[in-house]
């Protein structure tokens, strides 16, 4: 669980206007996913090499960024809500104004659109959780308010393209 619950460490780079925001995501430890196949975003995001998640991918115009971790060696085996409060919980004022229990690859899922900032900065986070042969997920799309509208689409896309083993 270190490493899912510490999701909300790494939010990745934001930038919002001339100054950027960094939270990250993941910790030490922990056993990647083998096997994941992922529908990379396209242009204008590009790769982002992070070693806090799996893949990370970053569009050069905004500064939203697309990103994925997955956690196979969690013996804790936490609930979905407590995943995805852990990884929200990194932002201040805090306004969830979506969630939903989905369904992800025949697995129950759970989706969260909050609100907040981080470091000031108005932000907002689309994230999913599930969990599939002993693996947790978290697909996670994150930005400057002002900018996140324009890559939802990107993020939908790439939440359809993902398949976990």
């Amino acid at each position: 669980m270190a490493r899912t619950t510490a999701l909300f460490l790494f939010l990745i780079l934001i930038f919002a206007g001339s100054g950027c925001v960094t939270v990250k995501l993941g910790s030490e430890g922990g056993k990647r996913a083998d096997g994941v196949k992922v529908s990379e975003p396209s242009s204008p995001f590009i790769s982002d090499d992070r070693n806090e998640v799996d893949a990370a991918w970053k569009n050069i115009k905004t500064g939203n960024v697309i990103s994925y971790i997955s956690d196979c060696q969690d013996p804790t085996d936490p609930p979905l809500d407590q995943i995805t409060n852990g990884v929200i919980g990194a932002l201040s004022d805090l306004k969830v104004l979506e969630e939903q229990t989905t369904t992800v690859q025949e697995r129950e899922g759970r989706r969260v659109h909050a609100s907040g900032k981080v470091d000031g900065v108005p932000t907002e986070i689309d994230i999913l959780a599930f969990k599939r042969n002993h693996c947790i997920y978290i697909l996670s799309y994150v930005g400057v308010k002002k900018a996140f509208p324009e890559d939802r689409p990107a993020f939908a896309k790439f939440i359809d393209g993902f398949k976990a083993p």
